[in-house]
């Protein structure tokens, strides 16, 4: 038996169907997935106990977000969210966990316990070690608790209507959140709506824009610092996202805002003015596409490929390893884009082709581990003139963004200017010498059929 993606022969096993007299196809291949489809998911957690994600709602309730109106209308919006959400749920979503806490300088948590007659706050103030004094009933099935949470809701502008005026921490729901999530042993997202800007001065771009891009620490601005890829890594180990709803007038910029989102799946969504229809609209239509959107937690993806081939490098919105070829995310839903790189360095059997294989083992919504497999077979030409006529300007524009976009956090952005020059000028002069039929002046390349200047 010979293996797709390697031209070693083995022994078959004991179990291995032969194939039918006089033909190269296994008798039980409309049987097996993988013998018949090029894409096919495994279960891998039938029958074992489920690990459900969880919902995990912040908000700031500091003065700024009292005076300002913003936590009345976010409490409202929240209310009427959830009402729809368990009205159109059905079955798939009844397991989903939902917890609430509230933060300023201190935290606020809620058991929603429904064994308990109303639910109870417990109020942390000394936030330097994460303790939790108590874990259950933090985080409890939405069909549970629907009229705990819609109570506390909507007693939450009222509790708060004289907060102190002191600054809301933005580590807060971040690190608590993560933590909850790990004693609650579960995946889950952590949506957190901030109010007041940064503390921190060193990531508040006041000054606008042109003040930020021409800054001499501009490279150390968007560079994330080391605990935030610390944080990163961990919710990647427990399958976390974070998403920033931010309510602020005042311009905000630095590795703060983004970077937790961007490295976990996640996202970030500013509004100006909430009490608008056109805000509140779209932070409507964000926190329902953020709920909604079918999402795979504690992901993994390994890809193989055939002998002569290597994976040499991986770009998009994650953490990178040591191996490209593994690669581990918080989430995933169908707005998350990889882009692969691939070398070869050895020539490879035009007869045979290669193989790219991707297994991608991932926590579903309903709890379930499951491991979705894509195989595909490429062609392979020595002939330039081949390799130019099936390949596809969408996708070598895609992989050159998500490259550049990568690169530009670390490097001078003359420099990768320079680099993406030299080698998409290369990329036409090699088409020019070796594709084109009509003789061309110097300085001139051929796209499309017409001349154009270089």
């Amino acid at each position: 038996m010979s293996c797709c993606l390697c031209p070693c022969l083995s022994v078959p096993w004991q179990c291995y169907q032969p194939t039918a007299r006089g033909r190269t196809r296994r008798v039980d291949a409309e049987q097996r997935a993988e013998l018949s489809h090029g894409s096919y998911e495994i279960l891998e957690t039938q029958g074992q106990q489920r690990e459900c994600p969880a919902l995990l709602l912040a908000v700031d309730v500091s003065s700024q977000a009292v005076r300002g109106g913003q936590l009345t209308h976010i409490c409202q919006q929240l209310r009427s969210f959830l009402d729809s959400l368990q009205r159109d749920s059905g079955s798939d979503q009844s397991q989903l966990r939902v917890g609430v806490v509230t933060y300023h300088s201190s935290l606020h948590l809620y058991n929603l316990n429904p064994a308990l007659s109303r639910p109870h706050m417990l109020v942390i103030t000394q936030t330097e070690e994460l303790e939790l004094p108590v874990w259950e009933g933090l985080l409890v099935p939405l069909r549970d608790c629907r009229t705990a949470i819609d109570k506390v809701l909507q007693q939450i502008p009222s509790l708060f209507s004289e907060a102190e005026d002191s600054p809301a921490s933005q580590e807060l729901p971040v690190h608590y959140g993560l933590h909850i999530l790990k004693v609650a042993g579960c995946p889950g997202k952590v949506l957190f709506f901030h109010t007041a800007p940064p503390s921190d001065g060193s990531l508040n771009c006041s000054s606008g824009s042109s003040g930020f891009f021409s800054s001499s620490k501009e490279k150390s601005l968007f560079q994330p610092p080391e605990h935030c890829v610390a944080l990163a890594q961990e919710c990647v180990a427990q399958g976390c996202s974070f998403h920033l709803f931010l309510f602020s007038q005042q311009a905000v910029g630095g590795a703060w805002p983004g970077h937790t989102p961007y490295l976990t799946g996640g996202g970030v969504y500013s509004y100006g003015c909430l009490q608008g229809q056109v805000d509140s609209e779209q932070f409507h239509s964000d926190l329902r596409r953020c709920v909604d959107t079918e999402t795979g937690y504690r992901v993994e993806m390994q890809v193989s490929v055939s002998k002569g081939l290597r994976v040499s490098g991986c770009f998009g919105a994650f953490t990178p390893g040591p191996d490209p070829a593994h690669i581990r995310l918080a989430t995933i839903d169908w707005h998350t884009a990889l882009a692969v790189q691939f070398t070869h360095h050895s020539p490879l059997d035009e007869e045979r082709g290669v193989v790219i294989q991707v297994a991608l083992s991932y926590t579903s919504s309903l709890g379930e581990r499951r491991t979705r497999v894509h195989s595909l077979s490429l062609r392979c030409s020595r002939h330039l003139v081949d390799t130019f006529r099936n390949c596809q300007a969408e996708t070598l524009l895609t992989f050159y963004c998500k490259r550049v976009y990568c690169a530009v956090l670390t490097r001078p952005l003359q420099d990768l200017r320079d680099e993406l020059l030299t080698e998409l000028t290369a990329m036409l002069t090699c088409y020019r010498q070796h594709c084109s039929t009509t003789a061309l002046t110097h300085g001139q390349v051929r796209e499309g059929g017409k001349c154009s200047e270089t």
